[in-house]
């Protein structure tokens, strides 16, 4: 078995092209598909962002479906690993904090992570509701830490997973407010979600009341 060392300077060079090839494609689609959205792109078009062959983009991800899914793929494992937290440090509205400040920051490095997004729960659905469902996923686990830290008021499973949803619901929102003309900027956003997460959603003396389905259809 050959060991790294033993592997022809010309072999690791033809391996680094290839993977430099790979991620130029990558970034010509996601500037192509910000201008006419990537299921209008043309191979074409982006093979010439690249400066490579139509076959090149074909060799590498055999069809445009095939490209899109590489390329949320990609770009939805740089935004996991900047939410590379020290949990274990952070108390619960610590750790929101942090990671909504991570989160925003993606958004403005990444405005082009949107509208892919967008193209992806259009057109792909199934690969749409997979992210999702991680992310929910995600969003639960840490709602039950707090919880089993007492950081956060005793909540039975689906009323974990039913918050789950509104956290997510919120953070898939956000980026319509950080596009907008207006954006308060990231301190206001992150302090008015961490009083909503604190608060939920209504002032502490109010009574929830339950809805009577009876009264609703008289």
């Amino acid at each position: 078995m050959e060991k790294d060392d033993d592997i022809k300077p010309d072999a690791r060079g033809k391996y680094a092209r290839s993977e430099e090839t790979r991620a130029r494609i990558l970034a010509a689609a996601l500037e192509e598909s910000a201008h006419v959205g990537f299921h209008k792109a043309s191979m074409a078009n982006i093979a010439a962002r690249a400066e490579v062959a139509v076959g090149i983009l074909n060799y590498h991800f055999g069809s445009r479906q095939g490209m899109l899914r590489e390329l949320m793929s990609t770009q939805i494992q740089h935004f996991w690993s900047m939410l590379l937290l020290p949990q274990a440090e952070l108390k619960f509205f610590e750790y929101e904090a942090a990671i909504l400040k991570v989160y925003l920051e993606f958004l403005h490095a990444n405005p082009n992570y949107v509208q892919l997004a967008e193209e992806i729960r259009r057109y792909e659905p199934e690969l749409y509701e997979r992210g999702s469902g991680i992310q929910l996923e995600y969003i639960t686990r840490r709602l039950e830490t707090g919880v089993d830290r007492g950081e956060l008021q005793s909540m039975a499973a689906d009323e974990i997973r039913t918050r789950a949803y509104l956290i997510l619901g919120a953070y898939t929102f956000l980026d319509r407010l950080v596009e907008g003309d207006n954006y308060p900027g990231d301190e206001f956003v992150i302090t008015i979600v961490m009083n909503t997460l604190r608060t939920g959603l209504a002032p502490e003396s109010t009574d929830f009341v339950t809805p009577n389905p009876k009264a609703q259809t008289d």
